[in-house]
């Protein structure tokens, strides 16, 4: 019988636990052998793209596209941002069961000696039994106040932010990834750049040297030339380095190593883009920068935690209920008479507490001014970024403008040269001191253009992933 009882009471214990098996981890640690994988990223071949409704496609770099994705997907940093938004959730669960009942399955079995001299009377005084109870107990609070819905709306608020940091936490990625990947091509354009006016300035040290030999020249410029010469090795290297470290960005912010990461950047090519601004630019931000709605978010929650605060002035009610057996002997525990029920219903009144309810009170107003501060700077700040973006827009189109006919001029010229050089006119020196003066408008191009493409990134984060761009 008492195998029986035993048997029964474990069936019953786990069969009516609270069911945990589908909650798990996310996330694994790096490991030697994840980082030791190797990871290449060449361009992918052009294909026909739809309508793009993602404000990085508009790029039309497919290369881009896929730097991105993996990004979103690998980065520790995004992984961070969706924990949160789990832990937001779980929170929000947590929260919403204060608002229905509990009910527990409580029971010990116990073998005890009574003492025959101790506060046991006869027949237990001297004994040995076996003492066993089992029991259901009920919990409910009532919410006559509203602190337990409040407190769930508090926690639902604070989800939504999550929520909303996750798409900040998306954006601010995309942008990182577009920037440096615009600065990779550049880098690896401006190296093929510099390592031709490198060549160049050897050429004319070539020259000058074999002048110097003929008798024709002093070594004066020889001299000068030979430093011209490491100056141009010098920024050959800087830019070498600064694609490497581009590199190296890239990788880490895929979430991968940077050692064994191979990312094939296309040929830079250069395209003008018009930013179309929203009618009602602070409405259109209100609503599309996940920043501000975190902080509106912020807000209702803080909100929702003074209510809570004031709820706390009143008196809480709770009714509790226990169904049980007890039983000095396991043969009488399931018998009527060993029955142990009872019915209770609590008062909690709060009437003296030495200020503690109106000083946490206080603390949830503090933090409901925080969080509407916080939001009001965050629409100055955004309002402030889309419009220093703008001007930065504005300006470097001006000097691409001015730059653009400045190349024009030098490459007319350079064909000049080219062509008196041809007829025997001018010599070999002046069309390289052309051709140095052409690279070096090449490069400021290409530094405009660089710079253009990262304003362009930088306006469309700041106008919350707005699909802005044609």
């Amino acid at each position: 019988m008492r195998a029986f009882l035993l048997s029964l009471l474990c069936c019953f214990v786990l069969a009516s636990c609270a069911y945990y098996g589908d909650m798990h981890g996310h996330s694994q640690q790096l490991n030697v052998s994840t980082l030791s994988t190797p990871h290449i990223y060449k361009p992918s071949p052009p294909t026909a793209m739809a309508a793009a409704t993602i404000w990085w496609h508009k790029f039309k770099d497919p290369q881009l596209n896929q730097l991105i994705s993996v990004a979103l997907s690998d980065s520790p940093n995004m992984q961070i941002a969706e924990t949160r938004v789990r832990q937001a959730q779980y929170l929000a669960r947590g929260a919403g069961s204060a608002l229905w009942p509990t009910l527990d399955f409580n029971g010990y079995v116990q073998r005890q000696r009574f003492s025959e001299f101790g506060l046991a009377p006869p027949p237990f005084n001297g004994r040995t039994f076996n003492i066993g109870t089992l029991g259901l107990n009920f919990n409910y609070e009532f919410d006559f106040w509203g602190k337990n819905k409040q407190a769930l709306q508090a926690r639902v608020s604070e989800e939504v932010a999550a929520e909303a940091e996750l798409a900040q936490a998306r954006l601010v990625l995309a942008a990182a990834v577009a920037n440096t990947y615009f600065q990779l091509c550049n880098t690896i354009a401006q190296t093929q750049i510099a390592t031709a006016n490198w060549q160049v300035r050897k050429q004319m040290l070539y020259i000058a040297a074999d002048r110097t030999r003929q008798g024709i020249d002093s070594e004066i410029p020889v001299k000068s030339l030979q430093a011209n010469v490491e100056a141009a090795r010098l920024s050959l290297e800087q830019y070498r380095q600064g694609e490497w470290l581009a590199r190296h960005q890239l990788a880490v912010l895929l979430g991968k190593n940077p050692f064994i990461t191979e990312i094939a950047a296309k040929k830079f090519k250069f395209q003008s883009y018009n930013v179309k601004l929203p009618i009602f630019l602070p409405a259109s931000l209100l609503a599309q920068r996940p920043d501000i709605s975190a902080a509106k978010a912020r807000v209702e929650a803080a909100a929702s935690q003074i209510n809570v605060a004031k709820a706390r002035f009143f008196p809480n009610i709770n009714l509790s209920a226990l169904y049980s057996y007890q039983g000095v002997g396991l043969e009488h525990l399931f018998q009527a008479q060993s029955q142990n029920n009872a019915l209770t219903g609590a008062i909690d009144l709060p009437i003296f507490d030495a200020g503690a309810r109106r000083a946490n009170l206080g603390v949830k107003y503090a933090e409901y001014d925080i969080a509407v501060n916080e939001y009001n700077q965050a629409i100055l700040t955004a309002l402030r970024e889309v419009a220093d973006h703008l001007s930065i827009l504005q300006t470097v189109g001006i000097q691409l403008a001015a730059e653009k006919s400045a190349l024009n001029a030098t490459q007319y010229n350079y064909k000049l040269y080219n062509s008196r050089y041809n007829q025997g006119i001018t010599d070999d020196v002046a069309v390289l001191e052309s051709k140095q003066l052409l690279l070096q408008h090449q490069a400021t191009q290409q530094t405009l253009q660089t710079r253009y493409l990262q304003a362009v990134v930088a306006t469309l984060k700041a106008l919350g992933g707005s699909d802005s761009i044609s």
